[in-house]
């Protein structure tokens, strides 16, 4: 016997309730969400015959989870022009870097995409800088983050610039303490520490001798130090990794709020669900759709939220310091369906290379739609119906799931052992007592479930034991595979 101990069950009598079956179950909603032959999240139009360039050029656009829509220039022209949202439908083309490896946007129309062959717009990252905006000009804790860092990242810079003892030496992690330090306690604390207080008892006693003469000192000229920072040098120091992390160090009590309110916009917090998804054709009801997500639309969302507030170049150059600080994730899975509100204990689990991969969130729209974000892309998905304990009937699908009876495995299901093969529209109709009363059949006259269930075994009868392991409901399980390439 297993340490664990056996799990046994005795039927000897038991009390229901009948109640009316609306015949859909989960299995029967999984597996008809399953029968998609293609689900993956984009339109479907009806593709022409023999399309021409400008007909091809759409339909690639559709294919990978663009949509078409009214658009209005500024001019106040009315046109149409494409959008495509954060999740596409295949993996979205790398935006190219700048020579000092930087890409920023600054405003929503640097991020247009004009098709100057066909006279329209691709606004996806435009309206993802201007969302971005949107969404931080509404939210009053943030811009109020946002606007309090960027005053202490711009004097940690401008110290950086200034600072005697920075200048000419190089940025190293103890560098940040210098940049909050106190510098009039400091130079304060170095004169009395300087000669055991010589210097200062020196300089008290020069300045004694001169205000009783009368005698004002004019300041001398300030000199840099050879190889100081400078302003104009400092737009270049910060493309380096080194100084924005002494930066990051230094301003770290006013960024954190600020990086992880991006760190939310990343997994695509407040983001409404139409920019999600543009029409709803591409989520139909009863449906589940699998997506990549296009690391460049996100990134477009997070320089429109750090647009507000900016009053020159440094802001934008200090921007570098809040963007990228988390990974977005790469792939996800809509599913739109009762199963949501239905069975909300449903347990989902993805796969890469039979690795499980936890989601980095997962969140409902509405009560019929959940959206599952992963870090990795995914190559198995499943839905497991929830365990609830031990339940005895039949299937989602009207049939029994036979078992084995004997031999080692025993309770293990029959390959292809469907019972009945044909349940037919009444399902199990032929197993019920006469009368109208819902009340199976199981070994009285007439067609009986039992020895239907031997015949079945090709065994003369099953008995009680054997019955209740065949009667036993086990959790339905889908599963979705991606095809290989």
């Amino acid at each position: 016997m297993p340490a664990e101990g056996v799990r046994l069950v005795s039927v000897w009598s038991w009390v229901f309730e009948s109640e009316p079956d609306s015949g859909i179950g989960f299995g029967d909603l999984a597996q008809h969400i399953a029968a998609d032959a293609d689900p993956v999240l984009r339109l479907r139009p009806q593709k022409p015959s023999n399309p021409n360039a400008a007909q091809r050029e759409a339909l690639d656009r559709i294919d990978t989870g663009s949509t078409a829509l009214p658009q209005r220039l500024p001019s106040g022209e009315r046109t149409a022009g494409f959008y495509r949202g954060p999740l596409t439908a295949s993996p979205a083309r790398p935006l190219p870097d700048l020579p000092d490896d930087r890409v920023r946007l600054e405003s929503a129309d640097e991020a247009l995409v004009y098709l100057e062959t066909y006279g329209v717009y691709d606004t996806g990252y435009a309206s993802a800088f201007t969302l971005g905006r949107a969404l931080a000009l509404a939210d009053p804790e943030f811009r109020t983050h946002l606007l309090a860092w960027r005053k202490g990242a711009r004097n940690a810079a401008r110290r950086l610039v200034a600072h005697p003892d920075l200048a000419g030496r190089a940025v190293t992690t103890g560098t940040a303490d210098l940049l909050t330090r106190d510098l009039a306690r400091d130079a304060f604390d170095k004169l009395l520490t300087d000669g055991n207080g010589a210097r200062l008892a020196r300089a008290l006693g020069e300045a004694g001798a001169d205000v009783a003469a009368g005698r004002r000192h004019a300041p001398g000229a300030r000199t840099s130090a050879p190889g100081a920072w400078t302003a104009a040098s400092l737009h270049s120091a910060l493309g380096r990794a080194d100084v924005r992390e002494v930066l990051r160090a230094a301003t770290a009590t006013e960024l954190d709020p600020v990086t992880k309110w991006l760190d939310e916009l990343v997994t695509l917090h407040r983001v409404p669900f139409e920019h999600l998804v543009p029409d709803p054709r591409m989520l139909p009801r009863e449906s589940i759709r699998f997506f990549h997500i296009d690391p460049g639309w996100i990134q477009a969302a997070i320089d429109g939220a750090l647009s507000i507030g900016v009053g020159h170049t440094l802001d934008f150059d200090l921007n570098l310091l809040a963007r990228g600080v988390r990974q977005a994730p790469q792939c996800g899975v809509l599913l739109h369906s009762d199963l949501v509100e239905g069975w909300p204990e449903t347990i989902y689990t993805a796969l890469r290379s039979g690795a499980a991969v936890e989601p980095v969130r997962s969140a409902h729209y509405g009560t019929h739609v959940r959206m599952l974000l992963y870090p990795a892309a995914i190559d198995t998905f499943a839905m497991a119906e929830p365990p609830q304990g031990l339940h005895f009937g039949f299937g989602d699908l009207g049939t029994i799931q036979l078992r084995e009876i004997s031999g080692p495995n025993i309770g293990a299901p029959v390959e292809e052992g469907e019972f009945p093969e044909d349940p037919g529209d009444d399902r199990f109709g032929r197993f019920l007592r006469a009368g109208g009363y819902d009340v199976l059949n199981v070994a009285g006259q007439g067609d009986a479930l039992l020895p239907a269930l031997a015949r079945a075994h090709n065994v003369s009868a099953l008995s009680s034991a054997q019955f209740t392991l065949q009667m036993v409901k086990a959790p339905q399980l889908q599963m979705f595979v991606r095809p290989r390439p």
